[in-house]
This record gives structure tokens, sequence and C-alpha cells, in this order.
């Protein structure tokens, strides 16, 4: 079964990932089911179908991985540009784009890319994200962390799936060939 890379990651109505503090406090839904389409975006089943998940390491300072449901059983691939000691299931890689080429080569299960922005840039321009989902927080945060900031060249993307969830809405995109 070939490995895909995933960017699962939430983002505000104007395109922001954070504040530019980097706290997502904001990331929330309105509060009513009224609007729920019929089909539901299963988060549980998208975590448990990958056994590593990819993130910058500003991202880990920012989000501790006990707020990662299953965090235990995963394996945690930081980019970073500095030296860092690995520990436990977390190990710290400056090539990151060739670990993802290495992992996606490897029998498993998928590989979340939980970001943040500059990593997802990276990826981008490297061509290596296979699948996106991308939760529409209902916010207008007016400034932050931009996930798509800088973007060089154009992306096409296909909807294959969308679905509301208080008034989250969750975007499932591939590449368009």
């Amino acid at each position: 079964m070939a490995r895909h890379l995933v960017l699962n990651i939430a983002m505000s109505l104007d395109g922001y990932i954070a504040r530019t503090d980097g706290s997502y406090d904001w990331i929330e839904g309105h509060g009513t089911d009224k609007y729920d389409t019929t089909l539901q975006f299963d988060n549980p089943a998208f975590f448990s179908s990958c056994d590593t998940v990819i993130m910058g390491r500003k991202s880990l300072e920012d989000c501790p991985l006990e707020m990662i449901e299953g965090y235990q059983e995963k394996q945690f691939i930081i980019a970073s540009r500095s030296e860092y000691a690995n520990y436990n299931n977390v190990r710290f890689v400056k090539d990151i784009v060739a670990e993802i080429e290495q992992l996606r080569a490897e029998e498993g299960g998928d590989i979340w890319l939980f970001g943040g922005a500059s990593l997802v840039q990276t990826c981008l321009e490297a061509g290596v994200i296979d699948h996106f989902i991308i939760g529409i927080i209902p916010i207008i945060l007016g400034e932050g962390i931009s996930l798509f900031d800088g973007l060089t060249k154009e992306q096409k993307l296909i909807l294959v799936e969308s679905t509301v969830t208080d008034g989250i809405a969750m975007l499932r995109y591939d590449i368009r060939k």
C-alpha cells in the first residue's frame, strides 16, 4: 500500500492557520448543527489512519503532542534547521523533503502533514503533498500566519469531498493531474 502525505489543517476564512503569536484558540465551530451535511468528515478515523506526523519545530512548540489523539503510537518527524536531540517517538530532521520521499517508499499508514506554514510551503514547492484536507473555521482573523503566503507556483486541485460540521467546512482536495 502506497503511503500518502496528507495536509490536514484548520484555516480561518481569510487564510490564517494561527494568530501572529502562534496561538490557535479561535479554532471552534459556531455552536449549531443546523447546517450540517449528512456526510460528515471523520477526523478520528483520519487520525488513526496516520502512523506518522510531520510538523515544523515551531508547531511542536505551539501544540503539545498530548493534544493529538493517539500520539503515543505515532512517529513524529520534526523539520528543523537546528540540531535537537531525538526523544521517545520524536525525531528531528533537516532535509524534510528527502525524509518524506523515503517515508512514502516504505510500508505503513498515511503521513499527516500537521503544519506550520513554512513547512507546508516547502512541501508544496517540492510537490510531495498528495491530499489536502482544509477545515475552514467560521472566523475572519484579519491577521496571523498565512497558510499560502509567498507560494511561487500555481497548484491546481480537484475537490473530492465537502462536508459541514458545526459551521466548519471540511474541504478535501487532490492534486489535479
